[in-house]
């Protein structure tokens, strides 16, 4: 982009002087033709004006300069690529070429070729004045004079207190420069107009909010200002103590460090998004393994949080061993090999077991045959000893008229004793642990 004018190179070169022939004998007659030669070369000749009579002069009076010394061949070129300034027919002259080199000092002949090189504003430059500061107003004007590359730029203001202020423009910005009421402008040049938003979506960012705290915190306070398009994004952090910290913010897709870099004033519907620690979805492993349960040991993962927790048994024949933990394995590797102990809650954990019940059915159904056994025996006995006592009930019955001992001492006393079974006078009073044999 140009930027007023351009600056060019300086080549200064100077014009040899008329030399005056001077030889003694012929004084007079050389010196006479050297008069006439000078006065001459003087009416041919013309001085060039100095330099810093018309660099950066305009066309007007730099011409007026070259047509009043008498320069015979005097041409112009006009570069029109000023973009602003103060006076549209305003023109500067950077380059004078004499006989096609640059400026030389001097005199030289009047017929000498002249180019002089100007500045002037460039062709669809227009003289711009505002008389309102109404957005738009300025907007309006700027569309109706061809402004094609206009951009805003808001100033945002609560709502209280300036009302006044609502859509009026602060400044113009146009190319480089601040606009200047009265100059012209090139229509290429892009412009910006800064002017003050003034509506109730327009909120105070809060200076004292808590960035590094509890997030849960920060929710309260933002929602408190009255932002309404917070995103809150948890990241998975194997530190507990950093658990539910704010790791990160940013403010309209920026990364803010602190609260200065923000603008005091933004709209509710900003895009806040904060990132913070989330522990959650971890949990910590036991430091060692002390219960000898399966319950116990279930229960020792998932009062930590673990929800993956299943157990499956190994048979063994030794009984001792019923129930008792064989080992504890997390995600296919044994609890005693993890170094981590800071692990996802949702890790597979198996709690592997011993299991004697078949030996302990079998032992149980041995036990049992061998107790029906000993049943049937003892009923066996115990109807063979009925059998016996019936009988001796029936021979006693059937003796008891013709003989009759009152007890063994009678017995032994008449010489019977011992007394079986179908002898007279035998009677079970006699025989009392029912063998068939009485008084022993």
């Amino acid at each position: 982009m140009f930027n007023r004018w351009s600056n060019h190179s300086k080549h200064l070169e100077s014009i040899p002087r008329i030399k005056k022939i001077f030889n003694r004998k012929t004084a007079m007659a050389i010196g006479g033709l050297g008069i006439t030669t000078v006065v001459g070369g003087q009416l041919m000749t013309a001085e060039l004006p100095m330099k810093d009579q018309i660099y950066d002069k305009s066309i007007e009076v730099v011409l007026k300069q070259f047509e009043e010394a008498g320069f015979e061949k005097v041409e112009t070129i006009k570069i029109s690529n000023i973009e602003y300034g103060e006076n549209i027919d305003d023109t500067f002259v950077k380059i004078v070429s004499v006989d096609g080199e640059d400026w030389k000092e001097g005199r030289v002949l009047k017929s000498t070729p002249v180019t002089i090189t100007y500045h002037a504003a460039t062709d669809d430059a227009v003289e711009l004045a505002f008389s309102s500061k109404k957005l738009s107003e300025i907007e309006e004007k700027l569309d109706d004079a061809g402004f094609e590359n206009v951009s805003k730029s808001p100033i945002l203001l609560v709502e209280k207190g300036n009302i006044d202020k609502k859509d009026t423009v602060d400044k113009i910005e146009i190319g480089s420069s601040t606009y200047t009421n009265g100059y012209f402008y090139s229509k290429k040049l892009p412009i910006t107009i800064t002017y003050f938003d003034v509506s109730p979506d327009n909120i105070e960012f809060p200076t004292t909010l808590d960035t590094t705290g509890n997030w849960k915190e920060l929710e309260k306070q933002l929602t408190t200002a009255g932002f309404s398009n917070v995103k809150w994004t948890a990241v998975a952090d194997k530190d507990k103590t950093k658990h539910e910290k704010i790791r990160k913010i940013t403010v309209n897709g920026e990364n803010i460090e602190n609260l200065s870099n923000i603008e005091p004033v933004v709209k509710k519907q900003i895009p806040i998004e904060v990132t913070y620690s989330d522990f959650s979805s971890f949990a910590e492993l036991p430091v060692s393994l002390t219960t000898t349960t399966v319950a116990d040991t279930k229960q020792l993962f998932t009062n930590n949080g673990f929800n993956q927790v299943s157990e499956t048994s190994i048979e063994t024949n030794e009984i001792g061993k019923n129930g008792q933990i064989q080992s504890v394995e997390i995600n296919g590797k044994n609890f005693n090999e993890i170094n981590d102990k800071v692990i996802r809650k949702d890790s597979e954990i198996i709690i592997k077991y011993w299991n004697a019940e078949k030996a302990i059915v079998e032992k149980a159904r041995k036990e049992e045959e061998a107790r029906l056994a000993a049943e049937a025996q003892k009923a066996a006995q115990a109807q063979s000893q009925a059998q016996n006592q019936a009988q001796i009930q029936q021979f006693a019955g059937t003796s008891a008229g013709t003989v009759y001992y009152k007890n063994c001492t009678a017995a032994r006393n008449a010489g019977a004793a011992p007394v079986r079974i179908g002898d007279p006078g035998y009677a079970p009073h006699l025989d009392r642990d029912g063998d068939g044999i009485g008084c022993e």
